[in-house]
């Protein structure tokens, strides 16, 4: 029996990933685009032991030449093909997802990257207030 299923697919820029990357990144848990290749983009996820050595694994996305950028700027499907040097016992697709779960970003006239929120939030006014 063949397996069915039915699902959308996310699919971003490379710079919208490289955001992505940077706004879930911590001092811990870091993310980085760190391989681009014709059809291909390597994400690098690293998380330090107590000893300071990062362990990273490596998720590959498949990627196209967008229709705006072509090759300057492809298209990153968030779907992960494989994980390089998984060393969660082949749970290491579990690290990934915080970047496949991040909040859509779009860039601010500053330059600067922000979720739908955040930028309708800069855009209204703060009320006001008098102390009593």
């Amino acid at each position: 029996m063949k397996t069915q299923f039915d699902n959308q697919v996310r699919v971003v820029s490379l710079e919208n990933l490289r955001a992505m990357c940077k706004r879930i990144s911590s001092v811990c848990h870091r993310f980085e685009v760190s391989k681009i290749s014709r059809s291909r983009v390597h994400v690098t996820y690293s998380n330090p032991d107590e000893y300071g050595t990062p362990r990273p694994m490596t998720a590959v996305f498949p990627s196209y030449p967008s229709a705006f950028d072509w090759d300057n700027n492809p298209a990153v499907v968030l779907e992960y093909l494989r994980i390089l040097h998984d060393n969660l016992d082949r749970d290491g697709w579990q690290a990934f997802e915080p970047l496949c779960d991040c909040p859509q970003l779009f860039r601010a006239p500053s330059g600067q990257w922000e979720t739908r929120d955040e930028a309708q939030r800069g855009l209204i006014e703060p009320l006001e207030t008098t102390e009593t």
